[in-house]
């Protein structure tokens, strides 16, 4: 019975199937009704006095959107050329009006033509950027004599209108890039060009580019390494592929073109990765990728984002140097053995040999130290009134020592030459004050072990504290070691009566001492370091004659450019504010999203050309508003997705979190870690961060009118955007190409109390 029960129900099924002819028509049925529904998602606004929600907008507008991320038709080609067009006319336009060396020209200008002289010179910026400002100087016929003084008139011989314009032309792809970013980033073609004219109508972007500066390659780098990734993400479907090779290798040579101008580049290699590190931590917890796979990825991006922008940043200092041969006024921050590979260098041009009597100056193997120090006139402030003996990184005359033997005999030509071996006991006469170098007892302000160093006695008052044992730890030079030589011979200086090691430091003596890096006497506990370690840079003794250095050293690329980058990072943390011109030119980083402090960037007399570091205030403030506000709108959407309220769909807010992560975070990144550094800064290190500022006000800008407003209505709002940001670039235009006339005509654009256009005054 169960068999023939089966039979019957399976016959009955058999018989209530449709023939083909129904299974037609039913099947146009479900494809009309399935247009219908999409034809109903689709649609922007179906009651015009009825607002919805922006997650419901998100799941019609800009899902669209998404379908042709990263397109670039004719249309949008047409408009990239004009955007450059007009971004180069608003840059090149009188670029050559003021005919004086203005603002930080007398620095970059100068360095532009050590590369056309050869001469070395020491900057706290990677070369990158400054050599383009002297490629820029050479097509432009300039033979490197001009010196770029403050305030004085360019020659006739100085063609520094073409000078700024090579500048300036690079730096105005940033709006070209500008638009090409926002298309690969989801922005529909109307606020893509809303975006780039907001770069395009700043009038801080375009000021700070009519000079001989740096910032405009750095912007043009920054953009570049937001293209490369913007791009590089937009072909995740397509791993491996020849664009996907393509943008990935784009935006590591961007990352090492951007660092190697400036380090504040460093920001733009951060944004990256860590957009990276998120991109293979969800692979690596994806079941679906082999871990073969995974190593592809991972390998990929070791090789294009860590091994082609250190190749780039390390050929950008191979480079520097290979241009800058000869002496000049930065070789006393190299090492000895660097000095004396320049040409027309002291350093090379003096004997290799050492001997008891010859006149010496010790370098220290840390960078900023320098040489061996003694002046008279700088004293310890105590009881003793000793003379303090320290570090100092210039050739001074106040730098030189006799080396005598240990019973203080003062050799000369008459005696026979006694070299100074391993393990010898010297003393260390100063040349200039004729007093012994020593150590005692430890410094009152010094925790700690170590010892004071000073120079105290005589040639007939001698002391055990002034026996110091040669150890030599090295020879560089192709001669046997065991012998003391100029520049080539690393050793150590022990205290015979302490056992304790000359030690170089970083610490600055206060102004009592000159603000001069100290010296000490340290326990012996590590002999490898390198503030224990010193050379004889320079040697004077008639006995000997001059050597050929360059059959005893050899360039080792490696060390210089690790030295050289201590030295700028150093020099940099010097880079003290002057709180007597604050507000007039210095500005905290507080300041600079609310544009409160504004920048003179010439001289500000009624007969001069002037020129004011002001951004478009409307484009400025909103982008402000959208950064401060962006952190709130992500926690909105987190508090509505716990509760439950949230209707994104996962696809549409990881796209959204995917552009939005890109711009905020490069905002966040190029302005936040300023508040961590000591050094001095001005409005124009806000540029970069304003950079992604305007490109999420653009974006912001998009969500609202797709959530919000009718289908229709992007361009006409974009359109209005733009047009306000074109009006209010206009009215600040004198300010932008200079001003010739007396300052109170411009008293109508002073729209906030703290721009000093007409006052002087500092605000509070």
């Amino acid at each position: 019975m169960a068999d023939s029960s089966t039979t019957a129900q399976s016959q009955g099924l058999r018989r209530r199937q449709p023939n083909p002819q129904e299974q037609l028509v039913r099947s146009k049925v479900e494809t009309a009704l399935e247009k219908n529904m999409k034809d109903k998602k689709d649609s922007h606004h179906i009651d015009h006095g009825k607002q919805r929600s922006p997650s419901q907008q998100g799941r019609s507008g800009v899902k669209a959107t998404f379908q042709d991320r990263g397109t670039f038709d004719t249309t949008d080609r047409v408009l990239s050329v004009a955007l450059t067009l007009i971004c180069l006319f608003t840059r090149l336009y009188r670029i050559g009006r003021r005919p004086v060396v203005s603002w930080d020209e007398t620095h970059f200008g100068k360095f532009g033509a050590y590369y056309i002289n050869g001469t070395f010179y020491h900057d706290v910026h990677p070369p990158l950027a400054k050599m383009l400002v002297g490629l820029g100087e050479f097509i432009s016929g300039h033979d490197g004599s001009f010196i770029y003084k403050s305030g004085a008139t360019y020659p006739a011989g100085v063609n520094y209108t073409l000078q700024r314009a090579f500048v300036a032309a690079i730096g105005a792809f940033i709006v070209p890039f500008a638009y090409r970013t926002c298309r690969f980033l989801d922005f529909s073609r109307a606020t893509a060009l809303a975006a780039a004219s907001f770069v395009l109508m700043d009038n801080a972007l375009c000021v700070i580019s009519r000079f001989i500066l740096l910032d405009p390659p750095l912007l043009c780098f920054t953009a570049m390494s937001l293209l490369g990734y913007a791009a590089f993400a937009a072909q995740k479907q397509q791993p491996f592929s020849s664009l996907w090779w393509w943008w990935l290798t784009f935006t590591g040579t961007s990352l090492g073109l951007v660092v190697s101008s400036k380090w504040v580049g460093l920001f733009a290699v951060a944004l990256v990765g860590l957009c990276t590190v998120e991109e293979l931590f969800l692979m690596y917890t994806s079941r679906n990728m082999k871990a073969i796979e995974q190593l592809k990825h991972w390998g990929a991006r070791v090789l294009c984002l860590i091994f082609i922008p250190v190749a780039i940043y390390i050929s950008c200092f191979a480079l520097h140097f290979a241009l800058l041969g000869t002496r000049g006024t930065g070789d006393y921050k190299m090492p000895s053995a660097f000095q004396a590979l320049q040409y027309n260098s002291v350093v090379a041009n003096q004997p290799h040999d050492i001997a008891y009597g010859s006149l010496v100056t010790l370098r220290s193997h840390l960078p900023v130290f320098g040489l061996i120090h003694v002046n008279s006139t700088f004293k310890f402030p105590d009881y003793d009134n000793e003379i303090l003996a320290a570090g100092i990184p210039g050739k001074q005359k106040y730098n030189w020592w006799r080396v005598v033997s240990i019973d203080s005999t003062w050799e000369n030509d008459t005696l026979p030459v006694q070299h100074i071996t391993d393990n010898s006991i010297v003393r260390l006469v100063h040349n200039g004050t004729n007093q012994y170098l020593r150590t005692g007892r430890n410094p009152p302000y010094h925790f700690g072990w170590d010892r004071r160093v000073f120079v105290g006695g005589n040639e007939t008052s001698t002391s055990l504290w002034d026996l110091w044992r040669v150890r030599i730890v090295s020879e560089e030079s192709p001669l046997p070691r065991g012998q003391l030589y100029t520049v080539t011979t690393t050793f150590q200086l022990y205290n015979t009566l302490t056992g304790c090691l000359l030690k170089a430091t970083q610490e600055e003596f206060p102004e009592w001492g000159r603000r001069m890096s100290e010296l000490i006497c340290t326990e012996a506990n590590n002999t490898r370091s390198e503030s224990t370690l010193w050379n004889i840079e320079q040697v004077r003794d008639k006995r000997f004659k001059r050597a050929n250095f360059r059959h005893l050293v050899k360039r080792h690329l490696l060390r210089d450019i690790i030295w050289i980058n201590r030295e700028m990072a150093l020099s940099n943390n010097k880079l003290i504010a002057d709180h007597d011109r604050y507000k007039h030119t210095e500005s905290s980083p507080w300041s600079w999203p609310f544009l409160l402090y504004p920048m003179r960037l010439a001289a500000w007399n009624d007969k001069s050309i002037k020129y004011y570091e002001v951004g478009n205030p409307v484009t400025w403030w909103a982008s402000t508003l959208c950064c401060f506000l962006y952190p709130l709108q992500l926690l909105y959407w987190l508090v509505r997705w716990r509760r439950g309220l949230s209707v994104w769909q996962p696809s549409e807010f990881h796209k959204f979190w995917d552009t939005t992560k890109l711009l905020w975070g490069g905002w966040a990144l190029h302005y936040l870690p300023f508040f961590l550094m000591g050094r001095v800064t001005y409005l124009h290190h806000y540029l970069p961060a304003l950079y992604f500022a305007l490109l999420l006000l653009a974006y912001e800008i998009q969500c609202l009118v797709r959530w919000y407003l009718p289908r229709g209505a992007m361009w006409p709002v974009a359109l209005l955007a733009m047009l306000v940001a074109g009006y209010v670039f206009i009215r600040f235009l004198p300010l932008t190409f200079g001003f010739d006339k007396p300052v109170k005509d411009l008293s109508y654009l002073a729209w906030l109390p703290t721009w000093n256009i007409v006052s002087n005054k500092n605000v509070n």
